[in-house]
C-alpha cells in the first residue's frame, strides 16, 4: 500500500512540473516570434545607422576651413579654454574647447564652429 501511495505521489509532483513547465513555455516567445522580434530590432539598427551617416555626411558640408578653425582655437586658447595647438586641425580638444566656450555663453553646444559662435569668438562670418 506504501508503494502504491509513494508511486502515486512522485507521479503527481512529476505531473505538476509537467504542467509548470508546458504554461511556461506557452508564454514564451516561439521561434518564429523570436526572429520576427530580431528583424524588427535588425530593421531599426540599420535605421540608426542611415540616421547617423546621414548626419555625419552633413556635418561634412559644414566642416570649416582650417585658418577659421585657427582663429577659433587661438581665441580659445587666449581664454584659457584650448590648450592644444594652434594648427587649424577640428581636433577632439578643439571641439570639447569649443563646446565648453558655447556653454559658457549660453550657445547652442555643437561642438562646431556655427554662426553664432563665430560672432561671440569674434572671427568673421564668411
Amino acid at each position: 500500500m506504501r508503494s502504491i501511495f509513494a508511486v502515486l505521489l512522485s507521479s503527481l509532483v512529476v505531473l505538476c512540473m509537467l504542467y509548470v513547465l508546458v504554461s511556461e513555455d506557452r508564454n514564451a516567445p516561439s521561434s518564429s516570434e523570436l526572429m520576427q522580434r530580431t528583424k524588427t530590432f535588425d530593421a531599426g539598427d540599420r535605421l540608426v545607422e542611415a540616421l547617423m551617416l546621414r548626419r555625419q555626411r552633413s556635418d561634412y558640408s559644414n566642416i570649416p576651413n582650417t585658418q577659421r578653425v585657427s582663429e577659433a582655437q587661438e581665441v580659445l586658447k587666449n581664454d584659457g579654454i584650448y590648450s592644444g595647438p594652434v594648427d587649424g586641425r577640428m581636433s577632439q580638444s578643439t571641439r570639447e574647447a569649443i563646446r565648453s566656450f558655447q556653454q559658457s555663453h549660453q550657445l547652442n553646444m555643437t561642438g562646431t564652429i556655427d554662426d553664432e559662435t563665430a560672432r561671440e569668438l569674434g572671427l568673421q562670418t564668411e
